[in-house]
């Protein structure tokens, strides 16, 4: 299956964290002001970026259990995550971290109407915190989580609803994503997908339609 953009085109579904932005330093920001509440050892970011890619509560599982007190459960640690990193994701003052290409990309597809979409595994609630900062003058036709479909990728629900929502057919949609959970989306929806290399988590299997290193590298000369 080949993918251009210069195929007849209405829809581009994006992958969020590791494909538009990069997330990882709030993340670790949010990891490090609960451990540094526990008098405990900050971690570097990199080690913070290499438990990154499977779900926030996978996260705190794996740089999160040695602080756990004995009456708690990692759970308990999840919660308290997830609201410290929606404090921090909310704060408008930062500066949402892109991905090299990521705007020029969309500026790109923006200009020639294709409509623009977000399916995510992010929670809706922490999504709803980040997008304040993600518009960037961008106006999204649909921003697609988990719970808004019972079901997080790579069940293809939340991305056929998406299709549905746009009148959108397979063979005008492509997927652009970073991971195998991506991928193995756009395959069970048959729906084409791009891959961004060097992003979040298990990359393949399956292999997208296509690889690139960076967003930009879409754009047609």
């Amino acid at each position: 299956m080949t993918v251009s953009l210069q195929d007849p085109l209405a829809c581009v579904i994006f992958d969020l964290d590791g494909t538009l932005i990069d997330s990882v330093g709030e993340i670790a920001e949010s990891v490090n002001a609960i451990r540094r509440g526990r008098s405990a050892r900050e971690l570097p970011v990199e080690e913070v970026r290499a438990a990154v890619g499977h779900g926030a509560r996978i996260l705190c599982e794996r740089i999160l259990p040695d602080i756990l007190r004995p009456d708690e459960s990692i759970d308990d640690l999840f919660l308290q995550f997830r609201a410290t990193y929606i404090e921090i994701a909310s704060d408008a003052s930062r500066d949402i971290c892109w991905l090299p290409g990521a705007l020029d990309l969309l500026g790109y597809l923006e200009a020639r109407s294709i409509s623009l979409a977000i399916l995510t595994n992010k929670p809706r609630s922490v999504t709803d915190a980040l997008m304040p900062r993600l518009d960037a003058g961008i106006e999204w036709s649909h921003v697609i989580c988990p719970e808004d479909v019972g079901k997080p990728k790579p069940d293809p629900t939340g991305l056929r609803l998406i299709l549905e929502k746009s009148d959108c057919s397979t063979a005008e949609a492509i997927l652009i994503g970073d991971s195998a959970v991506d991928f193995a989306t756009g395959a069970a929806a048959g729906v084409r997908t791009i891959g961004r290399r060097h992003g979040y988590g298990v990359s393949s299997p399956p292999e997208p339609d296509l690889w690139v290193d960076h967003l930009a590298d879409l754009i047609p000369d």
